[in-house]
């Protein structure tokens, strides 16, 4: 499992140290990241508000057929027969509805879980050999003080963190000041929040500011829910009372307050980053294809379509008449 995490960090480590020479800034780094992500995502995000405004206009057709077989023995089969032909004669795929961009986010974490453990390789392009030498100092002087070797995911924040007790040493076994200076310089300045690592999974067993992420995953979320909530409950008041409805709205922001307990605290900034980024994607694409919009725009394609249709078939006929 821990070559697939490294596989899926690399295109995600080598786009996120790009931005970072960039812009010089590693949290500014990871929003334009999380930027990225959501206007790669937009077109989905599009696609599932029409599909939702398609399913409203839907609705009264659903009812009468609801309607038609009530009290019928064998209603729920021909219910969603009904329900199927109507689908595909309005060409509405149900599925769009789904949770498609979330299940999307959980690979790009994956690959920036795997980027932020390998800041040096990724950020600071520092070489391989280089790495492996750095380790092999830095597990000389864990072994000799007691402690435990860094291996895995650990290596490259175990060197950040000890880098001053293997200073010296470093320097003589041939590497130079100028690699050693920018790892400080990046673990003092770039890679910390509150003073603390980023590299740290927020804890609510250990109190230090770090708690603040998961309580800014779980309000960025709500406001995010609501919105999405209360758009629904004002163009769809049935579906909006429905028990799975209220389940998302709710159950999201709970789930996001323990998700990013899981992860370094670069995740839960990443996550808290991008529920902002949907609040506001919500109020835009909200208002540029409100269910109004795009339900008239649908009744003008169909028209066109429709009076198009008519045309050409009157056109065949009367050629059909001349012959």
């Amino acid at each position: 499992m821990t070559g697939l995490y490294d596989a899926i960090a690399v295109p995600f480590g080598w786009l996120l140290g790009q931005f970072y020479n960039l812009l010089g800034n590693y949290l500014v780094a990871i929003a334009v990241f999380a930027l990225l992500v959501k206007l790669v995502l937009l077109p989905s995000a599009i696609s599932q508000q029409k599909s939702s405004a398609r399913q409203i206009r839907l609705q009264p057709k659903l009812r009468r057929i609801q309607e038609r077989y009530k009290g019928d023995k064998d209603a729920q089969r021909k219910i969603q027969e009904e329900q199927q032909a109507l689908y595909q004669r309005e060409g509405f795929n149900p599925m769009n509805q789904g949770c498609l961009p979330l299940l999307i986010q959980f690979p790009i974490i994956i690959g920036l879980y795997g980027a932020v453990y390998k800041p040096l390789t990724y950020c600071l392009h520092i070489g391989e050999g280089t790495i492996n030498k750095l380790t092999e100092l830095v597990n000389t002087y864990l072994e000799a003080s007691g402690g435990s070797k860094a291996v895995g995911r650990a290596v490259e924040i175990s060197i950040i963190d000890n880098l001053d007790k293997i200073w010296k040493t470093a320097v003589d076994s041939g590497i130079s000041e100028k690699v050693l200076q920018s790892i400080k310089l990046f673990g003092d300045k770039e890679f910390k929040i509150f003073g603390l690592q980023l590299s740290t999974n927020p804890s609510f067993k250990v109190l230090n500011l770090l708690i603040l992420i998961p309580i800014l995953s779980f309000l960025t979320s709500m406001a995010s829910s609501l919105i999405s909530f209360i758009r629904s409950k004002r163009t769809n008041p049935n579906q909006a009372n429905n028990a799975t409805m209220g389940c998302m709205t709710f159950g999201m922001p709970l789930f996001s307050l323990y998700f990013v307990t899981l992860f370094p605290a670069a995740i839960g900034i990443y996550w808290i980053i991008n529920n902002v980024y949907s609040f506001v994607q919500t109020l835009v694409i909200g208002r540029l294809y409100s269910p109004e919009k795009v339900i008239a725009r649908t009744m003008v394609e169909e028209t066109i379509q429709r009076r198009s249709k008519e045309a050409n078939t009157k056109l065949i006929a009367a050629m059909k008449s001349k012959e």
